[in-house]
């Protein structure tokens, strides 16, 4: 019974300490390259995990703890890696995962505070001409045919929401249409949010903005994809492409909305602008998606005719809405 007692409690403690004992290892070899294909392995499989989760969960969308990533080595690469594999599995029944890091914050690096800091500036006497201000609340409508993001903002003292910026997105991947499943080359279409969580300071993309793709509706339709943002660079890849400098403008005013108080940040995506005249036009076309479409120009008009975004609910396999 001792000897079962022992090497229970060896082997439990190898598990807990393997990380830093496999990182002890590779700075004894001192060979970065060896290092580098452990961490892209253990990345790579912490991807896959949380994208079996993310074709599970239900709406509101995944909210994932970011760890920052500095320019310089981590000093603990495997523990850090282990511990967001982990954070895969920790996820309560309401779908927000535990965050290990985060207090509600948005995630910030060195580097993005600089550039947040640098945009706000620049933008500082654009928002103080309409009566506006870093930290009021925004909401992101993106227009795929029209290739354009219009950023909105509600002035605290205003009771409906204005048009400060519209910025032309240099790339949008795919055509009018929803994101169907996984490597189709669409771009989703529907309401979507983003909480702090969502914020992304480092990607391969300079900035991006996690949608949360699948939202409730997706997953009842089962629809399938991961990591779906709008971000800079100059690739689709990921969903909705900025300028560098767009971007950063984009990110800096819904960083300050969510600091400053705002839960959520609403993003609505359409496959044109939802007119009479384009909708009776898409009538005549007849594409197989027009039921879809009709039921995304309630929520268009809602925003229209009430200047405020809708609170959005998926209801007998539609969205429904409704003010908050």
């Amino acid at each position: 019974m001792s000897v079962r007692l022992f090497i229970s409690l060896f082997l439990l403690g190898v598990g807990i300490g393997s990380p830093w004992l496999v990182r002890d290892w590779l700075e004894g070899r001192g060979e970065e390259e060896r290092s580098g294909r452990f961490s892209e392995g253990f990345s790579a499989l912490s991807d896959r995990v949380k994208g079996r989760f993310r074709e599970k969960e239900a709406d509101p969308p995944v909210v994932e703890a970011v760890v920052p990533i500095s320019s310089e080595r981590a000093p603990y690469p495997l523990a850090a890696q282990t511990q967001r594999i982990m954070q895969g599995f920790l996820s309560p029944s309401s779908g927000e995962k535990v965050p290990f890091f985060s207090n509600g914050k948005v995630p910030t690096t060195p580097r993005t505070k600089i550039i947040t800091k640098d945009a706000g500036e620049r933008l500082r006497g654009e928002l103080a001409d309409l009566g506006l201000e870093l930290g009021d609340p925004v909401y992101l409508r993106v227009f795929k045919e029209e290739s354009e993001l219009e950023l909105w903002m509600k002035s605290r003292h205003e009771p409906y929401y204005i048009l400060f910026k519209v910025f032309r997105l240099t790339h949008c991947a795919g055509k009018p249409g929803p994101k169907l499943r996984e490597g189709d080359g669409q771009a989703p279409e529907g309401f979507y949010f983003a909480s702090s969580g969502n914020m992304r300071p480092e990607t391969r993309h300079h900035l991006g903005i996690d949608l949360g793709f699948p939202n409730s509706y997706d997953a009842d339709c089962g629809y399938t994809g991961s990591d779906l943002m709008i971000h800079g660079g100059a690739t689709s890849a990921g969903a909705f492409a900025l300028s560098p400098q767009d971007m950063e403008e984009a990110y800096a005013v819904a960083e300050a909305g969510l600091e400053g108080g705002q839960k959520i940040l609403r993003i609505n995506i359409f496959p044109f602008r939802m007119t009479d005249k384009r909708m009776e036009q898409a009538w005549k076309g007849n594409p197989s998606c027009l039921d879809f479409w009709v039921n995304l120009k309630e929520g268009y008009d809602f925003f229209e005719n009430v200047g405020l975004p809708p609170v959005v609910e998926v209801a007998s396999g539609r969205y429904a809405f409704r003010l908050e």
